[in-house]
């Protein structure tokens, strides 16, 4: 991000100063997502997709030597191609042994409960945990226990994994029509995570310490610029594998939540790594729990 486009952030999402819904902001934050839209514009040439594909590298600090990326550079058919790029199999991050793992590459942090995110986090608006589209049925479970917010930067890989394996008992989309807010400033006062556009998934495992069944739910939240989150819609009863693909954001940055019926037995490192709210930096498939 540049010190023009950070300090145009800043005032629309973090100060807010042209307020969180009226045709002036749904405007500004329409002419963002068309901008970032136009990442779906096809390269003319191979030498042209090589040379913007670098440029973009460069600029926001993605890997490209050694390549790790699945297809060739000169293969991408876009910017917005690119940016939701998967691993080449020999070089994707492996998966860790703990029941549960990090479903994207990002910075994750960890709260006790939802009085956590509300009071801590999430303090600006007015956020409802029973407005995230998560079932009613064990929303009570949700608010108790640890929840888990990771941001994904325009640099991370964007495609998101299943943190557990377990059957997938609930699949939807929530927020279709939004135009979402920046998930840059989480704790502003725009209340991302009942506002914009989300997919809510949730596995149904066995806790590994009682062996009883919990059920985690992945909330995968748009941000500014992510018009598309790309997903199966057929996911509804099937199992799943830990580190399975789910999604794929196109364009922009973006957020994931995590949340359980059951607490988390995490494990010592990622505990003590993320005591006290400390941003931790995991690569999908990193083991959160033992």
């Amino acid at each position: 991000m540049t010190l023009i486009e950070a300090v145009f952030a800043t005032i629309l999402f973090d100060l807010a100063l042209f307020g969180t819904s009226n045709p002036i902001i749904n405007a500004i934050i329409r002419l963002f997502t068309n901008l970032q839209n136009s990442w779906d514009r096809p390269f003319q040439s191979k030498d042209v997709a090589k040379g913007q594909i670098i440029e973009f590298c460069n600029k926001l600090s993605i890997q490209y030597e050694p390549w790790i990326w699945e297809k060739d550079i000169t293969e991408y058919a876009s910017l917005n191609d690119f940016f939701a790029r998967t691993y080449d199999k020999k070089h994707f991050p492996p998966i860790g042994n703990g029941t549960v793992v990090s479903p994207a590459c990002c910075t994750l942090t960890r709260y006790n409960d939802n009085e956590g995110v509300s009071s801590l986090l999430i303090k600006g608006c007015d956020y409802q945990i029973d407005k995230i589209g998560l079932p009613s049925a064990d929303i009570e479970k949700y608010r108790q226990n640890h929840v888990l917010i990771g941001y994904l930067s325009p640099a991370d890989y964007h495609r998101v994994h299943a943190p557990v394996t377990g059957t997938c008992v609930h699949c939807s989309l929530e927020g279709a029509e939004k135009r979402s807010a920046s998930v840059k400033f989480f704790g502003g006062t725009f209340n991302i995570m009942n506002e914009n556009k989300r997919l809510v998934i949730v596995l149904e495992t066995t806790n590994s310490t009682s062996s009883s069944l919990m059920r985690v739910a992945l909330v995968v939240i748009g941000g500014i610029g992510v018009d598309t989150i790309v997903y199966n819609p057929n996911l509804l009863g099937k199992k799943i594998q830990k580190g399975e693909e789910l999604s794929t954001f196109r364009a922009g940055g973006s957020a994931i939540a995590v949340f359980s019926t059951e607490p988390l037995d995490l494990s010592p490192e990622f505990e003590d790594a993320s005591k006290d709210c400390m941003h931790v930096e995991l690569l999908v498939g990193e083991s959160i729990t033992n």
